[in-house]
């Protein structure tokens, strides 16, 4: 039977088997563009006749909202990580002191590590350690250099302020006019607690006419001009402030707002000639125009807290000049857009197989991105048009995003989470893990001859070994604290007992450091030896933290437990051992014949009750 308007026989087969597959690779790329090119032209172009003027009005709104929303989350993102910065530093200080890692009394050591934090986050003036007498070590800069002295601060008036209040937990406190230096500054005191005892502060110093350098670059004055508030009161930071300011001391360590010598911003609370502005703010932030000596300008600011005893309040002020710009420049690109489409659909079969290629490029790597091959996808090449030459510029850029973004989020984490498809949810679950900690013995010792960026240097290549090791039997580095690398094993991940990949991967490592001590002096660094704990035991794993700033790590006693045989190698093995590796019964119960293990015996754990049994691994 002969289907209608046809001569040509109906194929039931080849039916059968378009069917099946679904009609897939039938058409051809580059005319399915160009009819549909032409029809999407065509329905764009009516409709635009159509609802244009209004459309035009809502989306530069909308653009105009989203652009300064986006502004206002830059600005507070990069605030608060220029300040964090220095949180970081002076907690990283107090943990090594309080590991034991580094001596208070050893003036030389300490000094070492109060010069790599600081070098570590340049927008740190200073860090010091005050101990009650007010007898300080201080690491400030100097003509582009960090100089390490011991400091008599009994008589210095803004320690005096700063440390009155007596706070025993860490915090921010209020800006402190220093007189020496005629400069307010922000400081961060973290206490220094070791075996129950007060020692004193760690001290993170921020000079707030830095802060308001940062603030004031090209990028942020083009976009408008950048402000940060110290409660609703006084300026904190502001282009004015780079230098020095006139009116401070040590009783009025800011600029009152109220007397600012930018009329602008010190009548931005002002009620006469002020309106609300058509624009949604997000995530907090608010605004509002003034008439101020008969020109228009908008406010976009958001407060943040956690920086001293009064909120911050961030945000930039706009001439109302650029927004109705803003417009004009919307509705000339709508009346170009029109233009555009009509050449457009005139063009459309010959854009067709222009626009094939580069499509066809981008599907290419487009599903490498999708297995995670981030190595393997090369970078687009140029158009000559310039939608698809901003495509694969913009391809380029997300992808130099995702390499380094490969650097930080461990390959197997991303494909766990990928495959279970929540990611609007924070995933946790209990479960066997194997734990490892590893830490080089006696790294204070071992970098104490060393500069800031020597250190760093050394660390990154101990950390390559080790975590090649790790990765190349399915373990998953969890983190790099210190000189110790931190990283699990799932049992769920593997057929195989995650004890068994974890022991694999400490023997490796054993053996990459072993090799590496004989050829380190093509770098110059010195031979090392370390130590490993290895347990095996349950742990809650997965996204810990909050929505929207979350880890994949663990949590559980299995994890102080490794850590706690690794410290237990100082004592079992001798002094002068290249590689120490302990395991817990637990882990070793899991073992085949593969391993030598020698027992110790039962053994009590730092910081936990009863013993366990711990095994040597050779």
């Amino acid at each position: 039977m002969k289907p209608k308007n046809s001569e040509m026989p109906f194929d039931n087969e080849s039916f059968a088997v378009d069917v099946q597959q679904g009609w897939k690779g039938r058409f051809s790329l580059t005319k399915t563009l160009s009819i549909t090119i032409g029809l999407l032209v065509l329905i764009s172009v009516s409709s635009v006749l159509g609802v244009g003027v209004w459309l035009a009005q809502k989306n530069t709104y909308s653009l105009l909202g989203d652009k300064v929303n986006e502004f206002t989350n830059s600005s507070v993102n990069r605030v608060k990580h220029h300040l964090q910065s220095a949180e970081y530093q002076a907690q990283f200080i107090v943990s090594r002191l309080e590991k034991g890692e580094v001596d208070l009394t050893n003036t030389d050591q300490f000094g070492i590590l109060l010069m790599g934090a600081l070098a570590a986050a340049p927008q740190i003036e200073a860090v010091m350690f005050i101990d009650p007498a007010k007898q300080s070590l201080i690491a400030f800069w100097e003509d582009n250099e960090v100089i390490v002295a011991q400091r008599d601060l009994s008589d210095d008036s803004a320690v005096r302020q700063a440390m009155s209040g007596g706070q025993s937990d860490s915090g921010w406190g209020a800006p402190v006019w220093h007189e020496g230096t005629n400069e307010t500054f922000l400081n961060l005191s973290v206490p220094v607690v070791l075996e129950g005892k007060p020692m004193g502060f760690i001290v993170s110093v921020v000079s707030v006419d830095e802060l308001s350098t940062f603030i004031s670059d090209e990028e942020q004055r083009d976009d408008g001009r950048a402000f940060i508030l110290y409660g609703r009161d006084h300026v904190l930071a502001h282009w004015l402030i780079q230098r020095t300011y006139p009116g401070r001391s040590s009783n009025s360590p800011l600029p009152l707002l109220k007397n600012f010598g930018d009329i602008i911003l010190s009548s931005i609370w002002q009620t006469e000639g002020r309106y609300e502005t058509p624009l949604q703010f997000s995530n907090g932030s608010k605004g509002h125009s003034l008439e101020i000596h008969d020109e228009q300008y908008m406010f976009v600011y958001r407060s943040v807290s956690g920086f001293g005893p009064k909120p911050i309040i961030v945000g930039a002020y706009f001439n109302a000049i650029d927004v109705t710009e803003e417009i004009s420049r919307m509705v000339l690109s709508l009346v170009t857009g029109l233009i555009a489409l009509v050449v457009s659909l005139l063009a459309a079969i010959f854009l067709g197989r222009k626009i094939a290629k580069p499509i066809i490029e981008f599907s290419s790597a487009a599903s490498r991105v999708r297995d995670l091959k981030i190595s393997e996808v090369p970078n687009l090449h140029g158009s000559i048009y310039r939608e698809l030459n901003d495509h694969a510029r913009s391809f380029n850029a997300m992808l130099k995003a995702l390499r380094w973004f490969e650097l930080y989020v461990p390959r197997r984490v991303v494909e766990r989470l990928i495959k279970r498809d929540e990611v609007d949810s924070i995933i946790s679950e209990t479960g066997e893990v194997t734990v490892m900690f590893t830490d080089i013995v006696g790294f204070s010792t071992t970098s104490q001859g060393m500069s800031a960026p020597q250190v760093a240097e050394f660390v990154n290549h101990h950390f390559t070994l080790v975590a090649a090791c790790i990765e190349s039997e399915n373990g998953i580095v969890d983190k790099f604290i210190g000189d110790s690398v931190m990283a699990f094993w799932d049992a769920s991940d593997s057929d195989e007992e995650s004890a068994v990949q974890a022991c694999r991967a400490s023997l490796a490592i054993a053996k990459a450091i072993a090799e590496d001590n004989q050829r380190v002096g093509e770098k110059g660094f010195p031979a090392i030896a370390i130590r490993i704990g290895i347990h095996t035991g349950n742990a809650t794993v997965g996204n810990i933290g909050a929505v929207g700033r979350i880890n994949y790590t663990i949590i559980g006693d299995t994890v102080n437990v490794s850590q706690r045989l690794e410290q237990l190698g100082k004592i079992i093995y001798p002094l002068g051992t290249t590689t120490s590796i302990l395991i817990s019964g637990d882990t070793a119960a899991k073992l085949n014949g593969e391993f030598n293990m020698v027992s110790v015996g039962r053994r009590f754990l730092k910081g936990r009750t009863g013993d366990i049994e711990v095994f040597k691994l050779e």
